[in-house]
């Protein structure tokens, strides 16, 4: 196999892991219920709920749409990077990976700031961190 063909593939790899990890990272971030579709991510999520704070990757589908393109764009970015400067593809794509776990709460949280969601990792974080709701 070619090199650019090996890079390629190793991308791909990374960004497919990447997408997997998406909805529970949600989960996570927000405190929201998001899972993966097929363990019933529908009967999870708040957005389903008839009252209380609802999903905000959920009620706004863009904002779920540019956190995949934000983190996604991030990793691919941090690959690209390493192989000009020479790193194998291994390497390249195992640190890619590694980045999700620095790209993905920044991402994360800058995507939050616009929105009137109270939790980010912490139940009630816009509250604990003073900040008033975009919309007050």
């Amino acid at each position: 196999m070619r090199p650019p063909e090996r890079s390629f593939l190793a991308l791909a790899g990374v960004l497919l892991t990447s997408a997997v990890l998406l909805l529970p990272l949600c989960a996570v971030a927000h405190r929201c219920g998001c899972t993966w579709p097929w363990a019933g991510a529908e009967a999870h999520c708040n957005v389903h709920r008839a009252s209380g704070p609802r999903c905000p990757w959920c009620v706004h589908p863009a904002l779920g749409a540019a956190a995949a393109i934000g983190i996604c764009g991030g990793q691919a970015l941090v690959f690209v990077r390493l192989r000009r400067r020479r790193w194998s593809v291994p390497a390249a794509a195992l640190v890619a990976a590694a980045s999700f776990l620095v790209i993905g709460p920044l991402v994360t949280a800058l995507l939050w700031l616009p929105t009137d969601y109270p939790h980010l990792f912490v139940a009630h974080a816009r509250g604990r961190l003073g900040l008033p709701t975009p919309f007050d």
